[in-house]
């Protein structure tokens, strides 16, 4: 009896010491996933915010609907020149939209000139699920960020709130985009052949390389076709059982903003398809 208590306290000292950990844990959500209200360093703001701008002669505004953040939503009835723009201060957005079978499954977000696309479709869903996390964006600088969602194909699309992150700020539609430093002219160089300095000129076809997440988000890539290629064999590889379990696209001067280089990590395992549209450069 002696030896059961202490291996019976021992259990319950193990237990006590796993509940503690995984309550510590926080929680993060997903893409897909409903999400009833901002998490843990976000704040959520309504679609009914006067510094929201919606665009267009089809947007619908419903209110007093329990289905939605604050009982308001707004969506468009497939029109071709809807679109909803905004600004923010902030490191991170999410978009919470709606879920349903005549929503589309294309939909750009453009930040700061560089667009990305999600979808709001939900096949066989002929009521609206609201308040879904339908888009994220994180790591961005802290400033002023312009941003426009606009749908691509047949199908409605929607808002049901924002979140940014908890220092973030919504603002006017009318502020003015982060000023930027003016740079000194470089003295004109002759660079020569095989010399490390000289620029990489792009040579040879290029192509547009679209990749599908199992989420539905689709990352739009302008590559030389060495690169389309060498992304191509990763793939293969990986799918034969060997390589690295991601791939990392160098987005080379595509907005590349204040940082020496943009790479995008693409998991092989979250990869639901890829499209290569190939053009003479």
């Amino acid at each position: 009896m002696k030896k059961f208590g202490k291996l019976f306290l021992i259990f319950t000292f193990v237990f006590s010491l796993f509940s503690g950990f995984s309550a510590s844990r926080t929680y993060a959500a997903s893409v897909g996933e409903q999400l009833l209200k901002a998490e843990d360093g976000w704040t959520r703001i309504d679609d009914s915010n006067s510094k929201l701008k919606y665009i267009g002669m089809t947007w619908n505004f419903t209110t007093d609907d329990s289905r939605f953040y604050d009982k308001t939503y707004s969506w468009s009835n497939n029109g071709a020149e809807d679109k909803i723009e905004f600004k923010f201060v902030g490191t991170s957005l999410r978009i919470i939209g709606g879920l349903r079978d005549n929503h589309s499954d294309r939909i750009s977000i453009t930040i700061d000139g560089e667009t990305e696309y999600f979808s709001e479709y939900k096949k066989e869903t002929s009521i609206t699920i609201g308040q879904i996390l339908v888009y994220e964006k994180l790591g961005l600088e802290n400033t002023v960020h312009s941003v426009e969602i606009k749908r691509l194909n047949e199908g409605n699309f929607s808002l049901d709130a924002i979140d940014i992150d908890k220092n973030g700020e919504l603002l006017d539609p009318g502020t003015p985009p982060a000023p930027t430093e003016p740079t000194e002219p470089e003295e004109p160089t002759n660079p020569t052949p095989g010399d490390p300095t000289t620029p990489e000129l792009p040579s040879g076809n290029r192509a547009i390389l679209v990749v599908t997440m199992t989420t539905g988000l689709e990352k739009e890539f302008d590559l030389s076709m060495e690169k389309v290629n060498d992304f191509i064999s990763w793939y293969e590889n990986k799918q034969a059982g060997s390589g690295a379990a991601s791939y990392a696209i160098n987005k080379h001067d595509n907005n590349i903003g204040p940082f020496s280089s943009r790479k995008d990590y693409v998991l092989y395992d979250r990869i639901l398809m890829f499209e290569v549209s190939e053009y003479n450069n």
